[in-house]
């Protein structure tokens, strides 16, 4: 059977024969309902489906349309009418007949919000949308369009119906759909979520919120959920959930107990949403940062503690005194809130010179477990940095208590440490200061704290001082004439002194002199070289200032033998500081001073002390060797005073050993056995014994006796000008020397 006579099979139901109920119109003349077309009266292939077609299009008396799509088209936008029936024709106030072999899309409005949407329905199998159908004399009409096709015939059934409910209906479907979605998303989120329909009542948590508590979705809704949480961080959570109720978002990090009883750390992030029928609730993430939250604390540690001894370092320090401090806020101005010791070990960097740096890192870590034992709880012990620590002590009333308090620790350090087999003394150098309301910050009583220790550096080493008002003094004073030391490098005002080093066996002859410089301040008179040398060693002006003093010996040396001829002195020494020894540049320098000056390397004798040598030995030693490669002379000056061991001295490229002064006053007590040891090891070293500070003729004597070679001191000359020691050279010899003999 063809297609057509399907059709006509399908349209001869004797159900065409009761005209069906249109659907209400305005007031208007009724149009008659065609009959069925013959073409479309027989079908016999798909009875089921055409029955439902037919029962779908004259079940109501909504307006119906049978339409036919071409094989070329098989969508709805180029269908035809095949039949209308009455309330078609009056939705569209036309006869059903006029509405017979137009296209659908024709009776369609091509634009506004009911557009006709072709490609929906071309693609659709029932389709269902809102159109605009076209109205003769008045503007398009927004109706239902309920699209029901017949497949084996080709044969669609449309019907049109009011379309107040459609938007509601997609509006709802599309909500469905939504909260489809977002169930799905929820559900499956790696990130942990809640959700609350009602206040603090969970409706909802998903996989990842049961997995970081370790419950299932049942033991977790209503309130059971909030059992989890830490109970002195519930508190938070509850102000986050009033909050989200109130329409504003809030978060917190919070612990939350897992079933299994492990701590998480959590951020919960709540949002207000409220929900249709329920009320105010909330939506949440609850993201695990246990992790993170380690790592940061791990990161916090390390950047306020030291690496090597595991004490708190400078900024940990710095935060600890302030706090201590504030906490001092509103007291009287010279009440103690805690006592601070500034320790300076003395002499570490020999340790780490001699024996190495490793060595001197496990010096350091014992001396921190040394002051750890001796302190109490609540006191802090802290590395400032390199071979300095800081000990914050609770108490002390006043200066005595905490000189007493300084005191203790030091004895406490020196009991002796023993580090990878070696017996070590530690000594320091310790400032206290009390700490009271008037110290502004840390900075200020850590800066008390510093003047009081390098008083007690000053003072000898290995003892406690005190940061008063003398040493606050003291300090500005330092620190002007820092200043004024610059100044007068810069303005070449410094001069330099010599004592003349005299022959034992000849004291006519004038085997040398030592340069020794002198500052005469503008303001304060003569100042100690013991005093302007140090704070130029503290303020790195040292290098200027030897090479100032260098400069100025060579060139006189070579006036004195323009004017004095033989008997001006044979050699000038200068004194070389360990900074200056520790230069890469030292040797260059040296060379350069005696190109410039025209002073032979032969008459130049440098004088290097024992703790200058100690300091990187290897390369002093090079340096040294250099030196004397050129024909300078090299001198150890206060043998005996340091750290020097027999075997080193051996190896080192010198050229005389200086008996130093507190040997030589032994012998005007009868005590000559140390300047004896040292004489007789010069001479079996092959080197010249010289004695410093000879003051008596006694002294002379005992010295000619134990075979020194060379003496100095007060009995023979203070350090004169070069004027004077002209004077006096002519006084001691008096023959006038050939002129320009060098």
């Amino acid at each position: 059977m063809g297609k057509s006579e399907q059709r006509d099979a399908a349209l001869a139901d004797p159900r065409h024969t009761a005209a069906p109920t249109p659907l209400p119109v305005p007031p208007q003349t009724r149009a008659e309902t065609p009959p069925l077309p013959a073409e479309a009266t027989s079908v016999a292939a798909d009875e089921r489906v055409q029955r439902a077609l037919l029962d779908s299009a004259f079940s109501s008396s909504r307006a119906k349309l049978v339409v036919e799509s071409p094989p070329d088209a098989p969508g709805l936008d180029r269908a035809v009418v095949l039949w209308a029936n009455g309330a078609a024709g009056e939705l569209v106030r036309s006869e059903p007949r006029g509405l017979v072999g137009r296209e659908v899309g024709s009776l369609l409005a091509p634009a506004g919000p009911g557009a006709f949407r072709p490609e929906v329905l071309r693609t659709s199998r029932k389709g269902r949308s809102l159109v605009a159908v076209l109205v003769a004399g008045s503007e398009p009409v927004d109706v239902e369009l309920v699209a029901v096709p017949s497949p084996s015939t080709g044969l669609w059934a449309l019907i049109m119906g009011p379309s107040g409910t459609l938007p509601e209906r997609l509006a709802q479907e599309h909500a469905s759909a939504q909260e489809r979605r977002f169930e799905t998303l929820v559900r499956h989120s790696p990130v942990p979520t809640i959700i609350s329909e009602a206040g603090l009542r969970l409706a909802h948590v998903n996989d990842a919120f049961c997995e970081l508590v370790g419950a299932d979705h049942e033991q977790l809704l209503g309130l059971a959920w909030t059992t989890h949480i830490l109970g002195e961080d519930l508190p938070a959570v509850l102000r986050c959930v009033e909050q989200a109720l109130a329409g504003e978002s809030a978060q917190a990090e919070v612990q939350i107990v897992r079933v299994d009883g492990e701590h998480r750390w959590v951020l919960v992030r709540l949002s207000p949403a409220a929900s249709p029928g329920h009320g105010a609730g909330f939506v949440g993430t609850v993201e695990d940062f246990t992790e993170r939250r380690a790592f940061e604390l791990q990161l916090a540690h390390q950047a306020r503690t030291d690496a090597l001894t595991g004490l708190p370092n400078r900024v940990a320090l710095e935060e600890d005194v302030a706090a201590r401090l504030r906490a001092a806020d509103g007291l009287e101005p010279d009440v103690s809130v805690m006592t601070c010791l500034f320790l300076d070990l003395d002499n570490f960097k020999i340790v780490n010179d001699s024996l190495g740096h490793e060595t001197g890192d496990q010096l350091l870590v014992a001396v921190a477990e040394r002051l750890r034992s001796a302190v109490r709880p609540g006191d802090l012990v802290a590395r400032w940095g390199g071979d300095e620590f800081v000990v914050l002590l609770e108490g002390a009333a006043d200066d005595v208590a905490a000189l007493a308090l300084g005191e203790a620790v030091l004895a406490r350090l020196g009991e002796g440490l023993v580090v990878d087999g070696l017996p070590f003394s530690v000594s320091a150098s310790v400032g206290v200061a009390r700490a009271t309301a008037r110290h502004t910050g840390a900075e200020h009583l850590l800066q008390d704290c510093d003047i009081a220790m390098y008083r007690a550096k000053g003072e000898g080493r290995n003892r406690v001082a005190l940061c008063d008002a003398a040493a606050r003094e003291e300090a500005r004073d330092s620190l002007a004439l820092t200043l004024d030391l610059r100044e007068a490098l810069k303005a070449g005002s410094l001069r330099v002194a010599y004592q003349p080093v005299i022959s034992v066996s000849d004291p006519t002859a004038l085997p040398a002199v030592e340069a020794l410089v002198r500052w005469d301040h503008p303001e304060r008179g003569p100042v100690s070289p013991d005093h302007f040398v140090k704070i130029a060693e503290a303020n790195g002006l040292i290098e200027q200032l030897g090479l100032f003093v260098l400069e100025e010996a060579c060139s006189q040396l070579v006036r004195w033998c323009d004017e004095l001829g033989t008997a001006a002195p044979q050699k000038v020494n200068v004194n070389l500081s360990a900074i200056q020894l520790s230069s890469r540049a030292v040797v260059d320098d040296v060379a350069r001073v005696l190109a410039r000056t025209g002073l032979p390397a032969t008459r130049l004798c440098l004088e290097v002390t024992e703790t200058a040598l100690v300091h990187d030995r290897e390369a002093s030693r090079d340096r040294l060797l250099r030196l004397q490669a050129m024909g300078v002379s090299v001198a150890l000056d206060d043998f005996g005073t340091g750290y020097s061991s027999l075997a080193y001295l051996r190896q080192l490229p010198v050229n005389y050993l200086k008996v130093d002064r507190s040997f030589v006053e032994e012998l005007h007590r009868g005590h000559p056995q140390v300047a004896s040891a040292v004489i007789g090891l010069a001479h079996s070293l092959g080197l010249s014994a010289v004695a410093e500070g000879v003051e008596h003729p006694e002294q002379v004597e005992a010295l000619a006796a134990l075979g020194a070679d060379l003496v100095q001191g007060w009995l023979y000359g203070r350090a004169m000008t070069p004027a004077d020691l002209v004077t006096w050279r002519r006084e001691v010899r008096p023959q006038h020397p050939e002129a320009g003999s060098r």
